[in-house]
């Protein structure tokens, strides 16, 4: 076991003794609470995968590639989605398994999983995919899952990725559907990455299945990126620096959780569980934490992480901390200890919020409405501006930018299927820390 720097609020540092590839750190948005009545404090839960310690070993893939090869993907789609397939196979180590499903009326294995020996081989059976037919989704991330099975193993990354430009059309095709799926595959061990190319597919689909088992989501516009995006999705899983992270977060008696900032996850018997996929040497990840504190209860939330260290060939290390308020009846006291950055970091995820909300409200076709929601969510980021640190101002300057943006497409009508797109993936990213 090694220490790991936890720090409690933002003055107080203990060091424990735990893994050290994750560092956790637990900053309220203020220290010290007014007294007189329940106050609501933010609790930022900050995971940090340590950089620069040494690079991490390669954990074994077990990968399975799910290609769209309906008729819609004729022509640049599909060859660039071959290219990439065939790029994966070229980097696959020796302890790593490959399979590859394509789909369109229905699903169909055209490479079993199995160790690439042959790679020159692998690449002719994906130079062999021609595009035809309706677009059977579910059964294709179905099996590519069922493919993974064959070799599935708690210590290899067991990996999904899905690739599609049009619609589920043939099986379940709904969000709900496919979140369940994803749901599923993830308390299985299995991750979905899902990449949507052009303007036809369904997004909410797509960035569903992904969330629900905490992979990546990308829109893709640009078809020519398809290769580089595959690359990068291969590159994170071959630096994974701890997986199976699993957060564990308690509030005690006196504090109410109100729940997690962008997140779905609910409390039972004031106790969440967050279940995060893996970290990449160098990745910071954070969830935010809304309470309601009663008065004179300094404990906050006790969170407790554990996780797989690949630094440390697997072994399972875990943190634990907790985080801590004081009282106050001086206002001054109170308002010098408000931490800008957590403050500013909250509008940045509920920025990601109200763009889902002017989603829904631009589907029932309220566009002006939806851009009511974002302008107040400028007006929000544009206040913090000033007293937020610099590293922040960088984040609040481009969401601004992006708010501003989508306030002139929604105000002049031009609101359309790839403005949604853009919006819906910032989204994804922000709430998701991506």
């Amino acid at each position: 076991m090694r220490k790991i720097l936890l720090t409690l609020g933002l003055a107080m540092t203990v060091n424990l003794f735990a893994g050290e590839t994750l560092s956790l750190q637990l900053v309220p948005d203020r220290e010290v609470v007014l007294r007189g009545s329940p106050q609501e404090v933010v609790v930022k839960i900050d995971l940090s995968a340590l950089a620069g310690r040494k690079k991490p070993s390669h954990t074994p893939l077990n990968l399975a590639v799910v290609l769209d090869k309906s008729g819609s993907m004729t022509g640049p789609k599909l060859e660039k989605a071959k290219q990439a397939a065939r790029q994966v196979v070229e980097r696959l180590g020796a302890k790593d398994f490959f399979s590859l499903v394509v789909y369109s009326d229905r699903a169909e294995v055209l490479v079993p999983a199995r160790r690439v020996t042959d790679k020159e081989a692998v690449q002719e059976r994906i130079d062999s995919i021609r595009a035809d037919g309706s677009t059977a989704l579910f059964a294709g991330v179905r099996l590519g899952a069922d493919q993974l099975q064959e070799y599935f193993s708690s210590k290899r990354i067991n990996r999904v990725i899905l690739l599609s430009d049009g619609l589920a059309n043939v099986g379940p095709s709904s969000t709900r559907d496919l979140r369940r799926l994803g749901s599923q595959l993830a308390e299985g061990g299995i991750a979905v990455t899902t990449i949507g190319v052009g303007d036809d597919y369904n997004e909410d689909l797509m960035a569903g299945l992904a969330e629900a088992s905490d992979a990546n989501y990308y829109y893709v516009q640009d078809t020519e990126k398809l290769p580089g995006i595959f690359a990068k999705e291969l590159g994170e899983m071959l630096a994974v620096a701890a997986r199976d992270v699993r957060i564990e977060i308690t509030c005690p008696a006196g504090v109410t959780p109100l729940g997690l900032v962008g997140r779905a996850e609910r409390f039972e018997d004031q106790r969440a569980i967050v279940n995060l996929s893996q970290f990449t040497l160098g990745q910071n990840r954070y969830l935010l934490l809304r309470c309601r504190v009663r008065d004179g209860q300094p404990e906050v939330a006790r969170v407790k992480v554990s996780y797989k260290d690949e630094l440390d060939n697997g072994s399972d290390q875990s943190a634990a901390g907790v985080a801590r308020i004081s009282f106050t009846e001086n206002r001054a006291d109170a308002d010098k200890s408000i931490n800008n950055a957590v403050v500013a970091q909250k509008l940045l995820m509920l920025t990601a919020v109200a763009k889902d909300e002017a989603m829904t409200l631009a589907d029932k076709g309220q566009l002006k409405a939806a851009a009511v929601t974002l302008a107040r969510q400028k007006a929000e980021l544009d206040a913090i501006y000033a007293a937020a640190p610099a590293a922040v101002q960088v984040q609040i300057r481009a969401e601004t930018d992006n708010l501003h943006a989508f306030d002139g497409v929604l105000n002049d009508g031009s609101y359309n299927a790839a403005t949604r797109k853009v919006m819906q993936s910032q989204s994804y990213d922000t709430r998701n820390s991506k």
